[in-house]
This record gives structure tokens, C-alpha cells and sequence, in this order.
């Protein structure tokens, strides 16, 4: 018995040596060491200076050394903190942290993004006299009273340090609105309005540097440049790739995919470039066993850019079991805003039903299914309106699921069924508060923020200048995560819910009301506790590009919800006069700020907001209240030209990088005006023409992206831009796409180039509008608000 027990033994350490590799630099076992798991890249700016590798690095006792490569540094082994001496200034455009272990040197990319300094002047008519003038715009919270303007002779003027990017912004003027003077641009407050645009743009767009992938053949890879680049890193997992810029061969460079790559089921090769101060795009390259990923059929559920997200409002969706419905019947809860019956059973059944499946969704996101109270509240402001919590936000049990959306077993099923047809769930998890009578609060109200403040202001929905301690209301006690049994409790609860129901991840309610603390407390558990399962964390943050950036890395959330982007296209695609130029800035503005394969969730509405179809058909008058309009009048589609503005706006949502999230009802062009009116009951039959047709173009868009892996890893240009036109070109080796966009109220006649299509006979065409061959170009003639893709066969 002795004997045999030796021999197994001898067994399992021969497979664990073999299932590692003895490599140049140390051995390799991927499978049991974190740090060969990819790091996204760091912005370093002004306020991003002191890297936390604890989120990072999950032991550090075996770590040999850790180095910052291009500049001073100091690091502090009892945090974990490194932080780097260097002005930003003097910081190459790309620079590394170089972790040391067995022998075994593991990279972080960090990329220098300095803040640009731009001068506001107001030069007042000769009717002011202002004794204040202040600035009040995206770039700070709109609070006016964090910037104020100097008057210097006869003007007044304001420096400010800002990100790359579109801004918009207004004057106070002795406590008055307005719009700088006519020498500055405006652009549409979707309101009815126009705000003053601040373009920030980048110097490096006029030197227009890229990098694409070329080709590849067994073991090389080709990449190729149009300028060679002064710096160039090439990662496999986050080992770096030896490079040498004198191989450059008529721009191209070759590489070869490290053999261990063959050992895994999935990993990536991730480019980075530099040229003239200027960074590239990046490229990230998926593997399968070694070998390049080119077709869609290899990527699963478990691969995140592969996603495609439906947001799921439970009470709205889909009534499986009429015997939990309980309204509340309550004289003071208007219909809207009481419980529908919308349940479990119900999105359950529509899986079944092969709805998600004929849509393309691969991804779940129901919201909070933990219990609500069975009374109403009043919402402290004004006009103080009576609800249910049938959104599921008010938590009375962190821990129970709302007997009105259904049971464990039928949670578990859900997420069974999901899984056997290839689609993640993804739970709405509400961290921020609790509800007054959740037993944790009542048993901790310590562990909760003020209510008042020391000026005696009540703190309800000061949602900036009290960021991390304001109330949603007064019976919602938001928690103090600076307390440090908060932080690890609340996390906990999280990790509860991924381990008995097998969830995919989480959409986090109200992220930047939480210090970052928590988001890496609860990263790092997942990180540890499932460390062969991919989680997808996606937040929701309104603000500035550079706040929603702040809670994004590997040791944070995956992404959040890109929102500055969806404004900007929402202005676009909803009005009749687009301005794609302006359009284009801002998305260059994300990908600047978020990298080009980031997973941003590119929203066509939520559940917060005025549905976009209820915008573009103008249904909500200017300077009306967007949320009185819904109660006060049956809001409805009046123009056929709204649904092709959706399908429009459908259309570059879902063709850009980013993780393209569908609200409930959008695919049908569901109307609606503020909320509760935006979330109205879903329909799923007796659609009338332009729904049907504004469903099959989702179908279309959705699966067209899951089929062409150029709309997922591929690389993105710009081919062309006009104000109501645009071309996008997305390419990833020899695959590629165009998408072509008419946002005009009349024909457009939009031309390319035959360099870039040497033959249409060799593209599908999306919705088979036709191409005229011309001398030099090829010509499509687009309807008034439609789009086209070409898709290489």
C-alpha cells in the first residue's frame, strides 16, 4: 500500500513538471501563476503617478525585483505602492514596470497621457459689466463655483488642464447662463439648447500613426506600420517579445509566437507603438493553442470582447408566472411605478423561446433581484412621487431574492438554460446602498455616511461635490467604504452570489459613489477565488472621461459604460443636421482615453435615460422636463424617420471596439420619455412594420458583428468624414468591413476609393443597396438616415 502511495505521487509531480515548461528565462507553468494573465495598459498622467501593484501581483514572495524601466522611481515594499519620481513631461510616450520572478521578467505597459493646457477667454459686449464670471461645464461636474474666471484688463480668462477630448461647457455671469461669444463653436445640449464646444484635439492626429495586423503563416506574425516607430513592444501574456526596429521590411515586422503559447487554450499577443511622441493604436492578436484566432466560431462566452450585452429590466421584461405578481396596490403608487410581473420564469422562457439566440445576444444583464420592501417610499424631491421598488435598487435582504421575481432554484435555472445556449448572466449588483430596513444596516448604522452635512444641508443626490458619501434618498443609507469592514463585508456578499448561482459577473450600480478601495478589494477576490473562470465587471459612472477611466484596469472593473460617447452620438444620430466630425473627435476621445480594444459598454439607451427614439422623434419639446413629460402625456412614435435614426445609431454602436449593450425594447424602437416612462412593458408581438423592420436590422447588425472578428479585435480608420456622412474601415489581418453611414434627411452619393475595394463582387452587403463603378471610385447611394456594411467574403 506504501509502494502504490509513492508511485501516484511520483505521478503527479512528473504531470505537474510536465505540464510546465523550462524556458530561456525561468520556468513556465501559466496555468498557476497570475502574473501570466494579460494587464491591460496604465494611463500615467499628472494624478496617476503612485501604481498599486497589490491588484496586480497576488504573492509577492517569490518576486526577485520591481523596476519602473524609463525614469526615477522609488518603491515602497510595505504597500506594494511604486510611485514615479519623473515629471510627466520627461516620460517616454510608452514606458514599462518590469516585475522579476524565477528568472522570468513580467511587463506592465504604461502610456503617457500629459493633460493639455487650454486658455478660456470671455470678452464681455459693451451692455456687461460682470463683477463674476465662472465656468461650468462636463469637465467639472457643472459646478460653477469650482472654476472661476480671472479678470485680467478687459477680458476674463481661465486655464485648464484637460484630457484630449470634445467638452461642453457654459458661462455664469453674475449668476446667469450663457454661451461664450461667438467666436467659439456650439453644439446641441439635447435639450433643446446649445452649449459652448471645447475641442481639446490631439497633435498626434495630424501624423495619423498606425499599426495593423498583416498576416500571419504556422508560427510568424506580420504587423505592419505606416511610419517605423521608435519604440515597439510586442507582449505575449505579459512577457515581452524581443524586438529590433532595424528588422522593419518595407514597414512590416515579423515575429514569431513563443512556443508555450501552444499550451494554452487562449492567449493574446498585445502590440504597443510610439513615433515621434505619438502612440499608435494597439493591437491585440487572440491565440488558440498558438495559432491566430480568424474565425468567430473558436471564441466563446468566456472571451470578453466577444460580447454582446441585453439588459434586462426583470419587472418589465416578461410575465412567466402570474402567481408571484403582487402589486401593491396602493393608492398613492401610480400604475407606472408600481410592479408589472415581470419575472424570472419569464427571461427563462424567452431564452427557450430562442429570442436572444435569433437576436445574437451572448450576454445577460438582469437587474437587482434581491428583495424590495412591500410598501412605497416618497422620493425626496420635489414632486415627491410615491414608488414601489419594483427596479429592484432599494435592497432589503443582500442575501434573498424577491419572492415577486421568483426563487433560487429558478435563478439557477435561468442561468443553466443561458449557459446551454452559449449565454453569460451578468447580475445588476447594488453595493453603493441599502434600504433602510436591510437587517446589515440596521444592525450597523455606523457603517453608513452622514445624512447631514456640517453645513446642515440634507446630503440626498449631491451627486459631486459629496461624490463618496451622498444618499440616493433618505431611506437609502449609502456606506462608508472607508470603513474597512464595509469594503470586505460588502465584497464578500458579492463573491456570495458568484458562488451559488455560477454567474458570469456584474453590472455595478452607481460606481463612482464608491472610493476605489472597494472595487480593488473585490477585484482581488475574484482574481483569487476564481481564478480560472472569466467574470466580467462592467460599471456605471457619469463623468468625465478621466473619472469613469480612474475605476478601469486589471485590478479594478473591466470597463463601464462609455456615456460621453453615447451623448455625443445620440446628438448625432438624433438630429436632422449630424455632425459626424465632431462625432469621430469623440470617439477618438474614448479610444485615447480607454485604448482600442477596450471593453466600454456602447449603450443604445438604458433605463436612466430618455429612449432614443422618443429623442430623435422629437417627442420631448425643448426645455421640457424630460421625467414630467411621461406622466403627463401618452408619449408615442410619430415618424418612420425616427426607427432609421435608431438603426443608424444601432449601426455604429455595434461596429465599433467596445462591448455593444443592448436596453430591452431598443431593438424594437420601444418609446419612452424619462424615467419610469422608459421603462415601459416589452412587446413581443403584433409589431407593426417599421418595429419589425427595426428588429430584423438588430438581428442583422448583431450577428453580423458575431461573424466577422474584424468588429472585435480588428483595428479601426476613419476613410472618411463629412458632416452627414462617414466611412469606417475595421480590419484585423485579411478580414475586413466597411461601414457606411448617410445621416442626412436626403440621398447621398458617397464615393470610394477602388484602392481600398478592388472588387465589390468579393463583399456581402448588409442591406444590398447598390454600388455604381466609377473611373476611380466605387459609389453607393444611401437613402435619407441609412447605413451599409460591406463585409469581405
Amino acid at each position: 500500500m506504501e509502494k502504490i502511495k509513492y508511485i501516484w505521487l511520483f505521478i503527479i509531480i512528473s504531470l505537474l513538471f510536465l505540464s510546465c515548461k523550462s524556458g530561456k528565462q525561468g520556468t513556465f507553468c501559466p496555468k498557476s501563476d497570475p502574473l501570466y494573465n494579460s494587464f491591460t495598459a496604465i494611463n500615467l498622467n499628472e494624478d496617476n503617478l503612485d501604481i498599486d501593484l497589490s491588484g496586480y501581483i497576488s504573492n509577492f514572495k517569490d518576486i526577485d525585483s520591481i523596476y519602473f524601466r524609463n525614469g526615477a522611481f522609488t518603491y515602497d515594499k510595505s504597500n506594494k505602492i511604486l510611485h514615479i519620481e519623473s515629471e510627466i513631461s520627461d516620460l517616454h510616450p510608452i514606458s514599462t514596470i518590469n516585475i522579476v520572478k524565477n528568472n522570468n521578467t513580467y511587463t506592465l505597459i504604461c502610456i503617457k497621457h500629459a493633460k493639455k493646457i487650454k486658455e478660456i477667454q470671455f470678452i464681455p459686449n459693451k451692455l456687461q459689466n460682470p463683477k463674476s464670471v465662472k465656468i461650468a461645464g462636463d469637465f467639472n461636474a457643472w459646478n460653477p463655483d469650482s472654476l472661476v474666471m480671472q479678470k485680467m484688463e478687459d477680458k476674463w480668462i481661465a486655464k485648464l488642464h484637460l484630457d484630449i477630448g470634445l467638452y461642453q461647457y457654459q458661462l455664469v455671469v453674475d449668476g446667469k447662463w450663457q454661451n461664450n461669444t461667438p467666436n467659439y463653436d456650439t453644439i446641441s445640449n439635447g435639450i433643446g439648447g446649445y452649449n459652448t464646444l471645447l475641442d481639446i484635439k490631439d497633435e498626434c492626429q495630424s501624423i495619423g500613426f498606425w499599426l495593423k495586423t498583416e498576416s500571419f503563416e504556422e508560427n510568424e506574425i506580420k504587423i505592419k506600420a505606416n511610419y517605423i516607430p521608435e519604440s515597439l513592444y510586442i507582449l505575449w501574456q505579459n512577457q515581452t517579445i524581443p524586438i529590433d526596429l532595424n528588422n522593419f521590411s518595407d514597414n512590416t515586422y515579423t515575429f514569431n509566437i513563443p512556443d508555450e503559447a501552444k499550451q494554452l487554450k487562449r492567449s493574446y499577443i498585445r502590440v504597443y507603438a510610439s513615433y515621434k511622441g505619438c502612440v499608435s493604436n494597439n493591437l491585440l492578436i487572440p491565440l488558440n493553442y498558438g495559432t491566430p484566432v480568424k474565425d468567430t466560431k473558436l471564441l466563446t462566452r468566456d472571451d470578453k470582447h466577444n460580447s454582446i450585452i441585453y439588459f434586462v429590466l426583470v419587472d418589465r421584461f416578461f410575465d412567466g408566472n402570474q402567481e408571484n405578481t403582487k402589486k401593491l396596490n396602493d393608492s398613492r403608487v401610480a400604475s407606472k411605478s408600481d410592479y408589472y410581473g415581470g419575472d424570472i420564469i419569464g427571461i427563462t422562457n424567452q431564452i427557450e423561446n430562442n429570442y436572444f439566440n435569433k437576436l445574437g445576444i451572448n450576454c445577460l444583464w438582469i437587474s437587482p433581484i434581491f428583495q424590495n420592501p412591500d410598501e412605497a417610499y416618497q422620493e425626496f424631491p420635489e414632486p415627491r412621487r410615491y414608488f414601489s421598488g419594483y427596479h429592484g435598487y432599494w435592497p432589503i435582504s443582500s442575501f434573498d431574492i424577491d419572492s415577486r421575481f421568483g426563487t433560487e432554484d429558478e435563478l439557477k435555472s435561468l442561468i443553466t438554460h443561458a449557459h446551454e445556449n452559449e449565454i453569460n448572466v451578468i447580475l445588476d449588483f447594488v453595493a453603493n446602498h441599502v434600504h433602510e430596513k436591510n437587517p446589515l444596516y440596521r444592525n450597523n448604522k455606523d457603517w453608513a455616511t452622514q445624512l447631514y452635512l456640517e453645513d446642515g444641508r440634507t446630503n440626498i443626490r449631491i451627486w459631486d461635490e459629496c461624490r463618496l458619501t451622498t444618499w440616493f434618498d433618505t431611506f437609502l443609507p449609502s456606506w462608508d467604504f472607508n470603513n474597512p469592514k464595509v469594503t470586505d463585508t460588502i465584497s464578500e456578499i458579492a463573491i456570495y452570489w458568484l458562488n451559488k448561482y455560477q454567474l458570469d459577473g456584474f453590472r455595478h450600480d452607481a460606481t463612482k459613489h464608491i472610493p476605489t478601495i472597494f472595487w480593488k478589494t473585490l477585484t482581488k477576490k475574484i482574481r483569487t477565488q476564481f481564478p480560472d473562470k472569466s467574470i466580467l465587471q462592467i460599471g456605471e459612472t457619469f463623468g468625465s472621461r478621466q473619472l469613469i477611466n480612474s475605476y478601469i484596469g486589471t485590478d479594478m472593473l473591466d470597463g463601464q459604460f462609455d456615456f460621453n460617447l453615447y451623448f455625443d452620438i445620440r446628438n448625432c444620430f438624433a438630429d436632422s443636421i449630424a455632425n459626424f466630425t465632431q462625432l469621430i473627435e469623440s470617439l477618438n476621445a474614448s479610444l485615447y482615453t480607454y485604448g482600442h480594444h477596450n471593453l466600454m459598454g456602447n449603450i443604445t439607451g438604458n433605463h436612466d435615460l430618455i429612449r432614443f427614439i422618443t429623442y430623435a422623434d422629437h417627442s420631448i419639446l425643448p426645455g421640457e422636463d424630460e421625467k414630467e413629460a411621461g406622466w403627463i402625456r401618452d408619449i408615442q412614435i410619430n415618424n418612420k424617420s425616427s426607427y432609421k435614426k435608431l438603426q443608424n445609431l444601432a449601426a455604429f454602436t455595434i461596429s465599433i471596439p467596445g462591448i455593444p449593450c443592448i436596453y430591452y425594447g431598443d431593438e424594437i424602437g420601444l418609446p419612452g420619455a424619462g424615467d419610469p416612462d422608459n421603462r415601459r412593458p416589452m412587446q413581443f408581438n403584433n409589431l407593426d412594420s417599421m418595429q419589425n423592420e427595426t428588429l430584423i436590422t438588430f438581428q442583422k447588425l448583431i450577428n453580423t458583428r458575431r461573424n466577422n472578428i474584424e468588429f472585435i479585435y480588428g483595428s479601426t480608420n476613419v476613410i472618411s468624414v463629412s458632416k452627414s456622412t462617414l466611412i469606417i474601415k475595421r480590419q484585423y489581418f485579411d478580414h475586413y468591413s466597411f461601414i457606411i453611414f448617410n445621416q442626412s434627411n436626403k440621398t447621398n452619393k458617397i464615393n470610394i476609393n477602388k484602392h481600398l475595394i478592388k472588387d465589390t463582387d468579393d463583399f456581402l452587403k448588409l442591406n444590398n443597396f447598390d454600388i455604381l463603378e466609377l473611373t476611380e471610385n466605387y459609389q453607393i447611394s444611401l437613402p435619407p438616415y441609412s447605413f451599409e456594411i460591406l463585409t469581405k467574403k
